[in-house]
Parts: structure tokens; sequence; C-alpha cells
């Protein structure tokens, strides 16, 4: 499977630079995780990798753009009118049976509550029909902001197994503020600073809270 790579990326809004002369490389078979306090470009870097933003100059090299991907945001876009049920069928394009969505959803939601409308349920829960919808599809590339916001306990523990399972022959791009959640699942650290993506090769000796305080902790 090709790797995603970005190459001398720029990127601007307005009189904000958001990248400048960027590089990276995410692998396949590999968990990717970006690291940056909010406002630095990660959710930005995803849209850009996924094909909602375009870049203002340098080249962004993504096979799977608008196929074979899975990008999951902390806004869920799911129709609250709709059930938890509709709502899987539709966004895998009604490629799945009840009973193939229930052997999948059972980790996460009952069926009594997938047969209600989206609109009562809380965040965690939404985002719960994101993921069955995910490990339903089993894209390529995955690209998943914030995916801890709302979860339980349960669903947290079961999510890791499942992500270090799932990126055999796959990329996985995360991102979030869960440092103790992305610790034991993460294979490389990238960390966005100064316009660039930074790839930081002895993360592990600092950890992930370390990493972040060696390059965003404040200056005395």
């Amino acid at each position: 499977m090709e790797n995603v790579k970005i190459e001398e990326l720029y990127k601007q809004f307005s009189e904000k630079i958001i990248f400048e002369n960027a590089n990276a490389t995410f692998e396949s078979g590999k968990i990717s995780f970006l690291m940056a306090p909010n406002g630095f470009g990660k959710t930005t870097l995803i849209k850009l990798l996924s094909g909602l933003q375009k870049e203002d100059s340098g080249r962004i090299k993504n096979l799977h753009i608008h196929q074979d991907s899975f990008t999951l945001y902390d806004d869920l876009s799911l129709y609250g009118n709709l059930s938890g049920y509709k709502n899987i069928e539709i966004f895998t394009k009604f490629k799945y049976s009840k009973e193939e969505i229930d052997e999948v959803a059972i980790r996460y939601l009952p069926s009594s509550r997938l047969k209600k409308k989206i609109s009562i349920y809380s965040l965690g829960e939404g985002k719960k029909i994101s993921l069955i919808i995910w490990e339903l599809l089993t894209p390529k590339l995955s690209m998943m902001d914030e995916i801890t916001n709302g979860l339980d306990y349960q669903a947290l523990a079961d999510l890791k197994k499942v992500l270090s399972e799932a990126k055999t022959d796959k990329i996985i791009l995360l991102t979030g503020h869960d440092f103790s959640f992305y610790e034991d699942i993460i294979d490389n650290l990238y960390v966005l600073s100064d316009y660039k993506i930074i790839q930081e090769m002895k993360w592990k000796d600092y950890g992930v809270k370390g990493t972040y305080e060696k390059y965003f902790a404040p200056r005395n």
C-alpha cells in the first residue's frame, strides 16, 4: 500500500500561515499521531489530506482521497432525524445486513438504542455510531480527530484493541489531547511546530506527555 506523503506544503488563511515548506510521510501499517495545541493546524491538515481543503502550494500524495478513506471529526455530521441503524446504512451505502451491523455494533451500542433517532444521542453515542461505520468499511486510510471525546471507559478500552488490530496494511492518523490513551498504541509521532511537521524520533524516551512539554511547555 502506498504511503501518504506531504511535500513542501504551504497553507495560509488570510494573514495567518499554517504550514510553510512542511514535509511528512505517514506509513502503511503504522498508527501516526499528530501533536500540537489547538490552533496549530491539526484539523486543517486532516482536511487537506481528505481533500476538503486545497493546499496553496506544495504537493500531497494521497491515492485514497475520495475513495477507501474515512475521516471522523469531533463534530459529527450524522442525520439527527434518522435512527442509528439508518445512519449506518446510509454511510455504508447499504452494503451490510442488520445482522452484519449488529455483529460490529454490539461492542458499542445495544440494538434497542440503534433504533432510536440520533437527535437524542449523547456525544459519546454519536461517536460510537461513527466508529461502527468505520469498522464496517475497513478503509485503507483512517483519520480521526479527538476520537476519545465522549467515550466511556469500556469503549476506550475496546477502541484501543480495534485500532491496534486494524493498522495492518492500513494508514491510521490520530490527533487529540488524551495522551494516556494514545501512549500504548501509536507508532510514529509528528509535532506541528513553527509551520512544519516534525517527526519526533525519540518520543518514546519522553512519552507522549513529555514530548508535548518538550515542544510546548511555557518558557520562563
